[in-house]
């Protein structure tokens, strides 16, 4: 059977729906990204046989897990860090406790007139100044002064 840049088209996007309804894994999206890849080089070309048409996605499947699968699993699976930005506006900062911390659970800190959840390794009292390490989503990170 000749594949045609149609089917490459429908394939290709039939690899991409089908990672984003199964969880977990991020391996299909590749296999759609080389056959939608396969599908515009064959549009392109329309003279290139099917023997080279599946040399070229595989080719292009094998290329895309290993350049593209490492990035894009921190980015889907949440793993990057807010306060590792270059312009984290939080490192740093001063801010004052308004909810006791203890070593085991959370309290609060007043930060630019916003409360925010806080986290230390050890207990700080409330009205303590505290100096602020990191931002982990909408909690700091602190330490006494």
């Amino acid at each position: 059977m000749q594949m045609t840049p149609v089917y490459w088209l429908y394939f290709g996007v039939a690899m991409v729906l089908l990672e984003v309804m199964t969880p977990g894994g991020l391996v299909s999206i590749f296999f759609g990204i080389a056959a939608l890849l396969v599908a515009l080089i064959a549009w392109l070309l329309p003279c290139i046989g099917s023997g080279w048409q599946w040399l070229l996605f595989s080719a292009f499947s094998v290329l895309s897990i290993v350049f593209l699968r490492k990035s894009l699993k921190n980015v889907f699976d949440g793993r990057r860090e807010v306060s590792e930005s270059p312009d984290d506006t939080f490192s740093g900062k001063r801010a004052v406790v308004t909810e006791a911390i203890a070593s085991n659970q959370p309290g609060r800190v007043d930060f630019s007139g916003t409360s925010w959840v806080a986290e230390a390794d050890a207990e700080i009292a409330a009205g303590v100044p505290v100096k602020i390490l990191r931002r982990e989503n909408l909690t700091l990170k602190v330490e006494a002064l």
